[in-house]
């Protein structure tokens, strides 16, 4: 391009964005576009727009809690608008004399891919709050605990909500949740971030008004448009990084105990599992394992787990992976070169010689087939006020910055050894800790169905946060190992739709009778394997979902994440979408039996797995009264939906069968006109993300997709039957069917 043509191209854009912002903008005002939706600023106002709807309206930002004198727009084009907010004297404790000084900040709005950006950094503020009035949306996400008040609805309104890392073990009733965030989303279809690890304090619909507060002087605040949950987290993850890239072993049955008396009783476990053909697809041992203080602080393997390298090697061997519990807190002990004073001696990791040392004993486990870790701790008594070896994090910041960077310590050492090929999950996380952090485990609930539904409670709001992979302790932590048999075998059917599933076999410490299935009646166990045996099957869907969140959104996703316009949805906590086809309903109380909500659509009763023959549809927008006998799954399946099955991580079943890797798609045709891909990560296939399409004619239904890496076999549900064709291996999806 010519300098006349540069010229011409410049003069174009500045006099294009000066017609722009007067044909579309009040005078006195600009506006940027972004994501289909417009952003108004004008005097004292940022109003964020869909057609002439608004759906948010920001009328002041306060510094220091002072609020703006002046609001001027310095310049302003399609891609940003710089404004100069004028402030009065505000109190500074260091230096009295610059109180009568007046002061001012410049405010930066940006039109990014996704969304607007917010930014000013005035040097002499010390803390931002936004005030915004309410108007009417319902506002989900920010914390995983049930702030306030034990509230199981997600639905924010009323509330205010501290994002401040730090458990609530004592206080609410799911114990221990500790996810966290500075995400929010509204259903008029929005999201808003602020990018800080500073505490923060949010209230939504308090007299009338939205608050969002946080205690740094820098406004870094984002807004993402989206017509549901799925695009305004593709925004999200757009800007902090898609989220960590998951090994399907990882999404399989995993096993362990909260007290392990030596190696010898984890290798009977295993082996007790795979005698009584029960699948896993993997295994963690807990604290106590080690030397040192809290049998952790040397984290290495004493005496009664010696020669790790040899057992985890024969585990290994048996089709499972092997994972360890692990911490930054030392519990008293202070072996790494820096450590915080308090109760737990936290590992300062602001220190590049801890940093440095805590990983090499990480790396010691990793050298003998280590393949993740159960990350605790880090929201329990952590010092705030403790000075850092980086002095410039300040007191404010403390929590939430230790619980990103106690992630990022494990995901560093974990990818120096095996790459994507492991797994790490935390209680208390952050956001920005996606991109680092494969799943979130819901704390340590109680053993009771109390405890089941104050964590169902927390997946969801985990879900609207952004954390697209959560999971919970199945049969609850506290508590004496034996709990009732149906309390069991709902929550492991919970656990089998969850994103990540985990079974505690023990009880709290180790005490009491243990769970493991076959303590119970015959019955009983073979309702267990055949659970575990559904999660299995499974794994080609989990797995998908996993890996493309950054595009689809979370795996378990609450019903205003999908339908934020249907009001019957703002406050229900109690069931989720899995993927697109799935509709999980977990019972949460003793009986079999519950109400659900189908939204739009048309749905089928899925009680056995897989189905045998199709059911009864359902129109959506309705409400159910559902009833499952302990042989029966709390699952509806949506029409015009893809499901796809089979083995993609055998695990422990190579003990009792050849592992014969298959797959099998799942067809329920919808009506005439509709159609739907499922993005299939195609494990036989270097995990190539691969578009299985439906659509349906007048006449009939079409399937294509490319060649996959393994024989596929294909069941369609029509109304009049069951039809079945194969594909195999190498050839591209092409079938047409008649209705």
């Amino acid at each position: 391009m010519n300098d006349m043509t540069h010229y011409l191209a410049r003069t174009f854009r500045t006099y294009g964005a000066l017609l722009f912002l007067l044909v579309t903008a009040p005078a006195g005002a600009a506006q940027l576009e972004s994501a289909g939706t417009r952003l108004l600023v004008q005097d004292g106002e940022v109003i964020l727009f869909r057609g002439v709807t608004p759906l948010m309206k920001l009328d002041e930002i306060r510094f220091d809690y002072a609020a703006p004198t002046g609001w001027v727009i310095e310049s302003a084009d399609t891609d940003r608008i710089v404004v100069r907010m004028d402030y009065p004297p505000v109190v500074d404790h260091g230096h009295a004399a610059s109180d009568t000084a007046a002061r001012s900040a410049r405010l930066e709005i940006e039109r990014l891919d996704g969304g607007f950006r917010l930014h000013a950094a005035p040097t002499w503020a010390d803390r931002v709050s936004l005030e915004m009035p309410h108007l009417g949306d319902a506002i989900f996400g920010l914390s995983s605990p049930l702030q306030p008040d034990n509230r199981h609805a997600p639905d924010l309104r009323g509330a205010e909500i501290h994002v401040d890392v730090v458990n609530e073990g004592g206080n609410l009733a799911e114990n221990y949740a500790s996810a966290f965030s500075a995400f929010y989303m509204s259903s008029h279809g929005y999201g808003a971030f602020f990018d800080t690890f500073a505490t923060g304090r949010y209230r939504f619909a308090v007299n009338g008004r939205n608050q969002v507060h946080h205690d740094t002087g820098s406004l870094d605040w984002f807004l993402f448009p989206g017509t549901d949950g799925a695009a305004i987290h593709r925004a999200y993850f757009g800007h902090i990084g898609s989220p960590r890239a998951l090994p399907p072993w990882a999404l399989g049955p995993v096993a362990w105990r909260d007290h392990n008396d030596n190696a010898a009783q984890i290798l009977d476990d295993i082996a007790q599992f795979a005698e009584r053909q029960l699948p896993l697809t993997a295994w963690f041992v807990d604290r106590p394992y080690s030397d040192g203080a809290h049998a952790w602080s040397h984290m290495n393997f004493n005496a009664d787990f010696a020669d790790p390298c040899h057992w985890i090697d024969g585990i290994r061997a048996g089709g499972l992976e092997f994972m360890t519990w692990t911490s930054t807190a030392f519990f008293g002990d202070t072996p790494l070169p820096r450590h915080l004073a308090g109760r737990l001696t936290y590992a300062d990791l602001s220190d590049p010689a801890t940093w440095s040392a805590y990983q090499e004993r990480l790396a010691l486990q990793h050298a003998c087939g280590v393949r993740g870790h159960k990350m605790d701790r880090a929201d329990e008594h952590f010092p705030r006020e403790e000075e850092w070896a980086d002095a410039s994090v300040t007191a404010s910041e403390r929590r939430n910055r230790y619980a990103y960077l106690f992630t990022k310590i494990h995901d560093e050492a974990l990818d120096r050894a095996w790459g994507d090929d492991r797994f790490s999950f935390a209680r208390a996380a952050i956001h920005r800790t996606q991109p680092r952090l494969g799943a979130v485990w819901g704390g340590d609930p109680r053993s009771n169905w109390a405890g089941m539904a104050g964590n169902l409670a927390n997946a969801i709001r985990a879900g609207f946060m952004g954390f697209p992979v959560w999971g919970s302790d199945v049969g609850g932590y506290l508590g004496e190992g034996w709990i009732d048999p149906e309390l069991y075998l709902r929550w492991l059917q919970f656990g089998v739709f969850s994103g990540f599933l985990e079974i505690k076999l023990d009880g709290a410490g180790g005490e009491g009778r243990d769970r493991m299935p076959w303590r119970y009646d015959p019955a009983f166990e073979a309702r267990f394997r055949k659970l575990l045996q559904v999660r299995m099957d499974l794994l080609p869907t989990l797995h998908s979902l996993a890996n493309t969140a950054a595009v689809n959104g979370v795996l378990m996703q609450p019903m205003a994440y999908r339908h934020p316009d249907d009001p019957e949805t703002h406050s229900i906590w109690d069931q989720f979408y899995l993927g697109d086809a799935l509709l999980v309903a977990p019972l949460v109380t003793p009986g079999g039996s519950r109400q659900v909500y189908l939204p739009e659509g048309r749905w089928r009763p899925w009680p056995g797995f897989p189905m045998e023959a199709p059911k009864h549809a359902i129109a959506g927008a309705s409400r159910q009264d559902l009833r499952a006998s302990l042989d029966e799954l709390p699952l509806y399946v949506r029409e015009n939906s893809l499901l796809v099955l089979g083995e993609v991580a055998p695990g422990n079943t190579i003990a009792w069968r050849e592992a014969q890797p298959h797959l099998r798609l799942l067809v329920i045709p919808g009506r005439p006109g509709e159609s739907n891909v499922f993005d299939y990560v195609d494990t036989f296939d270097g995990n190539l993300v691969k578009a299985l399409g439906l659509a349906h004619t007048a006449n009939g239904i079409e399937l294509e997709g490319p060649a996959l890496g393994v024989d596929l076999a294909v069941t369609v549900y029509l109304d009049n039957g069951i039809v079945t064709r194969n594909v195999p291996a190498g050839h591209a999806i092409e079938i047409s069917l008649d209705y």
